[in-house]
């Protein structure tokens, strides 16, 4: 009984040492950070109001006035609109502006066109943050 005793003390007291025993746990590998957020530009696309589309746009006075509409999202530092007017055919420059706007619609007008004329208007809309992210469209002018 003795023997019996001391083999069940024995395992209670290897039992009671493995049990207490401070566990090991490893230490976790922090959270790789995420990637830096980049900002991808939507390509620039806009329209014009009216739009002349093939057509010969006409002038009623003497300036022609129309809006440029940007329809895709507007870049986080804005536009530029560049607008050339050119006599046709001779291609002599009448007037250039550039208008830098945050506003997706925006009123341009031609410099003075003579009566009996005709011009053709250039339009560029270019991201003021990416110079290669840019649309063109040309459209021409008759004065009456």
């Amino acid at each position: 009984m003795l023997n019996r005793s001391l083999s069940f003390l024995m395992m209670m007291t290897v039992c009671l040492t493995m049990s207490c025993t401070k566990k090991s746990t490893p230490t976790p590998t922090p959270p790789t950070p995420p990637p830096p957020v980049v900002e991808v530009e939507e390509n620039i696309s806009f329209s014009l109001d009216p739009d002349p589309g093939t057509t010969t746009a006409t002038a009623l006075s003497g300036i022609y006035s129309f809006k440029v509409i940007l329809s895709s999202k507007m870049p986080t530092t804005g536009i530029s609109i560049d607008i050339t007017t050119k006599s046709d055919p001779s291609g002599t420059l009448l007037d250039s502006k550039n208008v830098k706007s945050t506003v997706a619609s925006n009123d341009i007008s031609t410099g003075t066109l003579v009566s009996g004329s005709l011009y053709s208007v250039t339009v560029a809309v270019t991201s003021q943050k990416t110079a290669s992210n840019t649309l063109t469209k040309t459209f021409k002018v008759a004065r009456k």
